[in-house]
């Protein structure tokens, strides 16, 4: 096993390349720190690991706090310069913020391997009070359900001090990230790309830039704002309690209000081709992404290599990839910026005047040299990723939605099972439940206290309060059946307020057969889609839409559905969910464990907008043996208040059937092999042990005593 430390673009400086014996380092008990990690390519089991840990904006180590001007970092307390490159600047604002990274970046260290090569990351827990887990975002974990980084779900979470080592094989190219699961610290600055190499791949790896997105509030970390700031009436300081994005940040740097902190710079030649892999590693927002002056050549979202499409502009959820293919031959030198705008609101009003995102892209035909600034003049422009027909107030735009990709299909398809011919359909609403609560089906999903792949016994799927217009709280799970095509229609509807919906689904990419796009009034109202039938007795308006049917009944048979694309829908793992519309996807179940599928706005997740894949369970071999396994403590009676009813914690048994999962409840408590009265018995037992083993000890002590004065007397009378 070889190790390789490399520098990843948005450093920018050049660094020698060196290579490291893993098995040194293991027998050293140390693993590689580094900002990039590179797989060689003929290496069949690489090595490398991520330290979790705190760190924090704008402060040195020997310099103490910052501040910036004129794109350079200063000590606040020597006046003198630091290097960029060893601080993490964020937006420059001259307050420090604590954050959660790995191996002490944000973003943290680039990961790189080969198609088919197998890694392990070690992950290390250095932080002092919490737990934390990583999701390698797209990966699909073939034969490796364990490995999927969800606390609760196919793991238990790492707790400060404990590691865990992630090991899998990515059989698909393309480009994804890791990123905590746990709570907010994706975002406080737990996460980091994650790309895949393939043999076919036309740009090398020199002219690959990685893009991460992520939008930034540089006064109160995510989860203040979330429990908190985000339930009081902040308006009587807007500003200090300000709870939105202050600023973009590309490659963890940005700007506030012209502060001229450092950003993120980008030199290419013009005789070369570059490709972009853009990441949002947002939490809520949603960014427009441009170069302006530049035409974007897409050519893969989300590990799916499609039809190439030129546009000027691109939307970006929360979760999404892209592979931005840049041909700068056609192009003027210059200096251009990549520009990311935030969208507002579920129409996507467009904020050009403040908290724009930029970084620096000079094009010139010297990699050294710098570059004039030049303007873009366009007026009408192509803007991908739509979830319009027509994009409201924005009469430049011409939409192209997601569901107008195609797949090349370059991708041998993997089935740890056999695909059978049976077809299943699953309708799921995803909804508000108030303004505090979000769901699936009515269902808000609050996570098992135990690792449901790992422990399935112990966990409780039921949800008996749910009906068709009554909501519930539980760990909800939908059961699929085994080797069959399954169809998911997503729906966002309902008389709660909608609002667009990033979706992510774990061990799987979605193939996109068919979008409901949104419908805008001149008002900024939506126009729900009504191809969907909410209720049997109450209007879509009337109706909580917990469940859902096709409208036209005719429409059960997949066929007869308009404009449906079986041949080469686009494959994505994250998919935007329209309000008031609808995605039809398909996935084939033949990938066995404990999949999680949830809105990947943190908000939304963390109120509840979740449901677990449980996906053929009973074919889930290999699991590791010693994988930790955890559960609540429920004292014993005796320990509580007289009086005070106790249940013990409901459970869950998973039958070896390819139908469905059997739930059962029970409240009998579990019966000791002592009886009833078991404590009593026990305490008496240990007492009598304990008196025979006293008598034990002093037999054993008198019988040497003897022994020993014989042999004394047998001494002297020789």
């Amino acid at each position: 096993m070889l190790i390789k430390n490399c520098l990843p673009p948005r450093y920018q400086r050049r660094s020698k390349m060196f290579t490291v014996p893993a098995s040194v380092l293991l027998l050293l008990g140390v693993m590689p720190i580094s900002v990039c990690f590179q797989c060689e390519k003929n290496v069949p089991h690489c090595v490398t690991s991520l330290i979790v840990d705190n760190s924090f904006t704008m402060i040195d180590k020997e310099k103490g706090p910052l501040y910036t001007e004129n794109r350079k970092v200063l000590s606040a307390r020597y006046g003198q310069e630091v290097d960029i490159n060893s601080v993490i600047t964020a937006d420059g604002w001259n307050m420090t913020r604590k954050l959660i990274t790995a191996n002490g970046t944000m973003p943290g260290p680039d990961i790189i391997v080969h198609q088919n090569q197998k890694i392990t990351i070690v992950v290390y827990n250095h932080l002092l009070s919490e737990e934390i887990s990583i999701h390698w975002h797209g990966i699909e974990q073939f034969g490796t359900p364990a490995m999927d980084g969800v606390p609760f779900v196919t793991q238990c979470p790492i707790l400060p001090g404990q590691s865990f080592n992630y090991t899998f094989t990515p059989h698909i190219g393309g480009t994804y990230f890791y990123h905590s699961h746990s709570g907010v610290q994706s975002d406080m600055g737990l996460f980091g790309a994650f790309v895949v190499l393939r043999e076919r791949d036309p740009t090398p790896l020199e002219c690959q830039k990685i893009v991460q997105l992520q939008e930034w509030n540089h006064l109160h970390d995510p989860e203040t704002i979330l429990k908190s700031l985000n339930h009081v009436d902040t308006t009587a300081d807007p500003i200090n309690y300000f709870t939105g994005s202050h600023s973009v940040l590309i490659n963890g740097r940005g700007e506030y209000d012209n502060n001229m902190a450092p950003l993120t710079v980008f030199r290419f030649n013009v005789s070369e081709t570059y490709l972009l892999r853009v990441i949002s590693a947002s939490s809520n927002k949603f960014f427009l992404f441009s170069i302006p002056g530049i035409k974007l050549t897409v050519k893969e979202t989300d590990g799916d290599e499609i039809l190439p499409i030129t546009v000027d502009k691109i939307i970006i959820y929360p979760g999404e990839r892209y592979d931005i293919e840049l041909n700068l031959q056609s192009v003027p030198e210059g200096l251009y910026n990549i520009t990311v705008n935030l969208l507002v609101g579920r129409t996507l009003v467009v904020n050009r005047e403040k908290n724009v995102g930029i970084a620096m892209v000079h094009v010139t035909n010297s990699i050294n040299s710098y570059a004039t600034v030049l303007n873009d003049s366009d007026t009408s422009e192509v803007v991908l990723n739509c979830p319009f027909l027509i994009y409201p107030n924005e009469p430049n735009f011409t939409c192209v939605p997601v569901s107008q990709l195609k797949s090349m299909n370059l991708e041998k398809e993997i089935h740890v099972n056999k695909k059978s011919n049976r077809t299943a359909s699953h309708f799921l609403n995803f909804s508000y439940r108030g303004t505090k609560q979000s769901a699936v089906n009515g269902r808000i999903f609050r996570n098992p206290s135990v690792a449901a792949l790992i422990q399935p016994d112990e966990v409780d799927v039921s949800c008996p309060r749910c009906d068709a217009e009554n909501y519930c709280t539980c760990s909800y799970s939908v059961n699929l059946e085994t080797g069959a095509e399954i169809i998911l229609v997503m729906s966002n509807l309902g008389k709660e307020f909608l609002d667009t919906h990033p979706i992510h689904i774990h061990g799987h990419k979605f193939q996109i057969l068919r979008m409901g796009l949104l419908s805008i009034t001149s008002t900024g109202d939506v126009i729900p889609t009504n191809d969907l039938r909410c209720s049997e007795s109450l209007t879509n308006e009337e109706s909580l839409c917990y469940s859902v049917k096709w409208d036209n009944k005719i429409w059960n048979n997949l066929s007869n559905i308009p404009d449906i694309n079986f041949q080469n829908g686009v494959r994505k793992d994250t998919i935007i969910l329209p309000a008031g519309g609808y995605v039809v996807a398909r996935i084939w179940a033949t990938n066995p464990g404990v999949w999680l599928l949830h809105c990947h706005m943190t908000r939304h997740l963390f109120e509840g907008m979740a449901v677990m894949l449980n996906e053929s369970f009973q074919h889930v071999v290999n699991l590791p043996s010693d994988i930790p396994i955890c559960t609540s403590f429920y004292n014993k009676k005796k320990y509580l208040p007289q009086n005070t009813e106790t249940t013990t914690p409901s459970s869950q048994t998973i039958t070896k059937s390819t139908q469905s999962v059997h739930n059962t409840f029970t409240t009998k408590s579990k019966t000791s092999m002592f009886g009833e009265n078991e404590d009593s018995v026990v305490l008496g037992i240990i007492i009598t042990l304990a008196v025979l083993a006293c008598l034990l000890v002093i037999s054993n002590l008198y019988t040497i005593h003897v022994l020993r004065s014989q042999g004394k007397a047998s001494i002297t009378g020789h």
